[in-house]
Formats: structure tokens, C-alpha cells, sequence
């Protein structure tokens, strides 16, 4: 059981997110370099230009932080979906009262 459960994440984890997926890690490095700049710049253009490089790099790491919890939450969500039947199975339908 366990086996089939890993493989079937690990499968999960290859195919590519829906098309609302954004890309956290880019948007990161660049909000964080804006900030960055902004509160170095407190400390004169050499200030300005380590907050940039700061900001930067760590927008871009909470940026992959907030990408990769994405994921996480996009497959736990497709086997919850799963398990009741949402995407597969029939979610809702009545069973039949008739005898086979």
C-alpha cells in the first residue's frame, strides 16, 4: 500500500500545476529587490544596491518556499478529490433500489 501511495505522488509531482499557477520564486526576487532597495537606500547608494541584492535573493527563496507549498496543497487537494469521488467515481449520485 505504501508503495502504490508513493508512486502515485511521485507521479502526481511530474505532471505540471493548472494554468493558475504563478511563479512564486520570480515574483519574490523582484518584490524583495523593490524593498530591498528602498530600506537600503536608507544607507546611501551602496546601501541601496546591498538591499537590492538582499531583497532579491530573499524573495526569491521565500518565493520557492510559497511555489513548493502550492504544489503540496495542489495534490493533497486532487486526492481528496479523488477519494470522494469528485473527479472520479459519482459524487452525489443515488444508488439504484432496483435488485441486479
Amino acid at each position: 500500500m505504501a508503495n502504490s501511495t508513493s508512486e502515485k505522488h511521485a507521479a502526481k509531482t511530474e505532471k505540471p500545476l493548472k494554468p493558475n499557477h504563478t511563479h512564486g520564486e520570480i515574483a519574490g526576487a523582484i518584490a524583495g529587490e523593490v524593498v530591498g532597495g528602498i530600506v537600503g537606500s536608507l544607507a546611501g547608494p551602496p546601501g541601496a544596491v546591498a538591499g537590492m541584492v538582499v531583497g532579491a535573493a530573499v524573495g526569491a527563496l521565500a518565493g520557492e518556499v510559497l511555489d513548493q507549498e502550492a504544489q503540496r496543497s495542489h495534490i493533497h487537494d486532487e486526492d481528496l478529490d479523488d477519494e470522494i469521488g469528485v473527479t472520479s467515481g459519482d459524487l452525489g449520485a443515488a444508488k439504484s433500489r432496483l435488485p441486479k
